[in-house]
């Protein structure tokens, strides 16, 4: 199966269905059936799973610049990270950081 702490520790790499079935060993559907089961989540709503929470914990631990966040967990393009990272946890990047006392 996918280790998927070592996703977590390449969160910037482009991780696609295909390669993260390929870093398994298995089919896609086989890693979709087994990411279910182990999560409740898809492959890639895993790989936002962890990547949120990754991208949380450097706002809260960090003045980096979103950028360089967005960066460090694997969005090209900071808009499309703040989104994501809105959807889930429901607070802009900025506002999320701001309440934990830190200026983004």
């Amino acid at each position: 199966m996918l280790a998927w702490e070592q996703v977590a520790k390449t969160l910037a790499k482009p991780w696609t269905l295909s390669s993260l079935a390929a870093a398994a060993h298995c089919s896609r559907e086989q890693l979709r059936q087994r990411s279910l089961e182990m999560f409740g989540r898809s492959p890639m709503q895993q790989l936002t799973h962890l990547r949120m929470q990754r991208a949380a914990e450097l706002l809260a631990s960090s003045d980096d610049k979103l950028q360089v966040v967005a960066a460090h967990v694997g969005y090209d393009n900071p808009f499309a990270f703040s989104n994501a990272f809105q959807r889930w946890t429901g607070l802009r990047p900025s506002h999320f950081r701001a309440k934990r006392g830190l200026r983004s």
